[in-house]
Parts: C-alpha cells; structure tokens; sequence
C-alpha cells in the first residue's frame, strides 16, 4: 500500500512511495532502511522517548547510530565456543557430550506425558502471570497508569515503581513455580552426578545470561527495564553494550540463558524424563511471546 513518507533529513527532498521500496525514492542506505523499519516499527503515536525520529510530541529526535563492537562480539563467541571445543574433544567418561545431548535429546519422547500433566500447565501458568502484567502495561499504558493513580496503588509510588514491585511479586509465582515442579517431579540432583559437560554448559549459559542481564540496567536504567518508555518517562536511546552485541532483546536473551544453564545444571535422568527441558522450552516461548508483543503491539 503507498503512504506518503516525508524526509528524515531537513535538506532531503520529500517524495511518495512505498515504505520500505518504490520507484520515486533516492538511493537505498543501510542507515536509511534502519530508519524507516524503526520508524515503523515505531510510529510516533507509540514513542514517548528517543525510539524514532520523533517522540510522542512530535518533536524530531536523533537516533544515535548503533555500530557493531565486532573485537567484543568475537571475545564473547570465543568464551563460549573455546570451552565447549575442549570438553568435546577431550572428555571421554561416560557419559559423553555426545552420549548426554542425545539423552537430552532422546527424552522430547515424552512430551505427550509433559503436556498431559497438570504439575506442567500449573507451572506454565504460574510462569505466565508476569507475562499477562507486562502485556496490559505495554498495549494498555495508558489505563495502567491510571490504575497506579488508585487509592490501591498511589502509594507505591511512579508507575514505573509499580511494575518493580509487580516484577518481584511476579518472580515469587515464577521461581515458585519452578522449584514446587521440580520437586515433586524427582529427587533432587547431586552435586557428586554433575558431568563436566554440564558443568561447563550450564556456567557458560548462566554467567552469559547475567552478563547480559545485569548490562541492560546499567544502559538503560530502572526506567527502561520497567517500561518506563510507555509510562511516560524519559529513556535513554542506547548505543552500547549489551545492544552492540546483540540487537534483539539482550535481556529476554539473557533470562532465557540463565533458565537453560540452571536447568543443565539441576537436570537429571528422572527429570529429563518428567519434563524439565520441556519447562525450558515453556520459557523460551514466554519470552519469544514478549519480544512479539513489544515489537508489533
């Protein structure tokens, strides 16, 4: 469908055409194409920081350029492949990596038995109860900051301070979830049954996942972890890390990794086989699920 696009630039001529193609439009930047996929993807009607060209006001706003820091992106590729390449090539007790992935993998035949139970659906739901808060403050931003206006909710203080505190009263039903699965699925594991390889992957997976986790606050702050950017607080538009490694939801990314290394950690035939990497996958889904909504919603 064509839409009329007007400039980015001040001395740029104005032209018609279609958004992301069209005969009328000058020459194609990679820089370019960013921007209009941003301006999209976030129309000015959705902004009320710097995420676009303009913000809620319709005031213009430069969007600083976001360059790739490739040396830190191959150091972290190294951290993470250097260590799986030793202990694959020089662990041979029993099990192997090899021999362990394929029991990992040989127990997705029990999924029939994973979804059929309700110890996983109560835990899926417990786990989705943060999912349902932060879907209402990012599509319904505007009632929620209202309801933070209610003699309920006026003391805990901004909006913004309302879904920290739901944020831990979320990790509560989250964690608790989690841990009542896990124990009346199987006995606990040992310490002493823990494989190298799991020790290995599971660290990896868990320091990665923190690394990321704990980088978006020091970027972005309290306001932007907690959707101050529909909450009508100011959020800084960042360039630096962990966002010039990787682009996409650095912090879903990094809770999913720490899920993954626990889970490779704890993880024993029993549980295997009750359903704990089907409870991964659960967390995985959640968190893909999010990432759709803030990007399309």
């Amino acid at each position: 469908m064509a839409v009329k696009q007007t400039a980015f630039n001040d001395g740029e001529e104005k032209m018609e055409g279609k958004l992301l193609g069209g005969s009328n439009k000058p020459k194609v930047t990679c820089e370019r194409r960013f921007q209009e996929v941003l301006q999209y993807m976030y129309p000015p009607s959705k902004l009320t920081s710097a995420y676009g060209k303009q913000d809620a006001t319709g005031t213009k706003v430069e969007i600083p350029k976001l360059v790739m820091n490739r040396k830190l992106q191959l150091f972290m590729l190294a951290c993470l492949v250097i260590p799986q390449f030793l202990v694959w090539n020089l662990v041979s007790s029993n099990p192997t990596p090899y021999q362990q992935v394929g029991q990992w993998l040989s127990s997705f035949q029990y999924w029939r038995d994973w979804v059929s139970s309700k110890a996983f659906w109560l835990n899926f739901a417990a786990m989705a109860i943060e999912r349902v808060v932060y879907t209402i403050v990012w599509v319904r931003s505007k009632w929620f900051i209202r309801l933070c206006k209610s003699p309920i909710l006026r003391n805990w203080g901004t909006p913004v301070d309302v879904v920290v505190r739901l944020f831990f009263l979320n990790k509560l039903f989250q964690f608790g979830g989690i841990f009542l699965w896990y124990y009346y699925s199987a006995p606990f594991f040992s310490v002493n049954d823990v494989t190298v390889f799991q020790w290995v992957t599971g660290l990896q997976l868990l320091i990665f996942g923190q690394i990321l986790n704990q980088a978006i606050y020091r970027a972005i702050g309290k306001a932007g972890v907690y959707y101050g950017v529909r909450l009508g607080q100011p959020v800084p538009y960042c360039t630096g890390f962990p966002f010039n490694v990787f682009t996409a939801h650095p912090q879903y990314f990094g809770s999913v990794a720490t899920a993954w290394g626990v889970a490779i950690l704890m993880t024993t035939p029993a549980h295997e086989k009750a359903g704990i990497f089907g409870v991964c996958m659960s967390v995985l889904v959640q968190y893909f699920y999010m990432g759709v909504v803030e990007e399309k919603c």
